[in-house]
Order: C-alpha cells, then sequence, then structure tokens
C-alpha cells in the first residue's frame, strides 16, 4: 500500500520503522472498506495497537488515511550547569 511506503519514508528520516510505532489510527472514508483494511493492518502489523475510525479523510480522492506514534530511544547530553 502506497499510504505505508509513504509513512515508512517518514519514519526512516526520524530514524525510526514500523518496530518503533507504538498506536495506529486508521481514518476510512468509507465504512465498507473497513473489514478489508482491518485484516490487512492485523496481517502486516498484528502486535500494533490500532484503531479504526470512519472519518472525512484529508484529500477527496483519498480512501483511507493513518496516523501513528513511534517511539524511539535518544541520549541527551544536554548539560544545564
Amino acid at each position: 500500500m502506497r499510504m505505508w511506503e509513504n509513512v515508512e519514508v517518514l519514519l526512516k528520516e526520524a530514524g525510526c520503522d514500523y518496530g518503533n510505532v507504538g498506536q495506529m489510527i486508521v481514518y476510512l472514508r468509507d465504512i465498507a472498506d473497513f473489514h478489508t483494511v482491518k485484516k490487512m493492518y492485523d496481517e502486516r502489523f498484528p502486535e500494533t495497537p490500532k484503531v479504526f475510525l470512519l472519518a472525512p479523510v484529508c484529500r477527496p480522492e483519498w480512501l483511507i488515511e493513518m496516523e501513528c506514534i513511534a517511539i524511539k530511544a535518544t541520549k541527551n547530553n544536554y548539560n544545564k550547569f
């Protein structure tokens, strides 16, 4: 799915991948797509918590949209003193 590829690029820019994703919210334009989309997500991301919502998506030609939160361990070398 093209959307997954686009999100993967954004994750990579932050030094992350789908293994860093802690949760997903999936927006569907048409509820008739729910079972198909849920099956695809459950197969690709079986351990990632997901919420599916019926909602208007950003662009009229899009049928689905996704947002996710990724968590990355970092070391802060900032010293205030």
